[in-house]
């Protein structure tokens, strides 16, 4: 009898345990349909073309740096437990004067009917993958919204 109540007892605290589990997140998924001017000076990642999920099906876009076409693929941690917006960014896939370029955010700007300026925020990096904090700098980019599908909202709460 004392074996079955212990056993009992264990498979109640497991089943709490996953009942009360918690996951982290410190950014809120907004489709582009919905982003309206009360985003305008929010910290924000844009999601291209279809859904990018922890990496599973990253989009790549190209920008403009300096006036050259840089392609960017999306690099995406959330996994629908633990989403933190740090951890999310673009990385350019070619090379600028032989440097990485990383756009570790967005800050949005202005908000139009079919397009959106936002100022993104640009890490460089030499070949040993080493931050060049002297580099870093702001570049004001619009996209059109047609080939954005959602917007990672940096959350105020946290």
């Amino acid at each position: 009898m004392q074996m079955r109540v212990f056993t009992t007892f264990i498979i109640f605290l497991l089943t709490l345990t996953i009942c009360f589990g918690q996951d982290g997140s410190d950014m809120r998924y907004i489709p582009i349909k919905k982003l309206g001017k009360s985003f305008i000076g929010q910290f924000a990642h844009l999601d291209f073309y279809s859904r990018s999920y922890k990496d599973l099906k990253p989009d790549s876009i190209v920008i403009n740096i300096d006036d050259r076409p840089t392609k960017f693929i999306e690099h995406r941690e959330d996994d629908g437990l633990n989403n933190w917006f740090s951890q999310q960014y673009l990385l350019s896939l070619d090379t600028l004067n032989g440097y990485i370029i990383k756009i570790v955010k967005c800050k949005i700007d202005s908000i139009a009917n079919d397009s959106i300026q936002v100022t993104n925020y640009l890490e460089y990096y030499d070949s040993y993958n080493n931050l060049l904090t002297d580099k870093s700098r702001k570049l004001t980019y619009w996209f059109k919204k047609e080939i954005i599908n959602e917007v990672l909202i940096k959350s105020k709460q946290l």
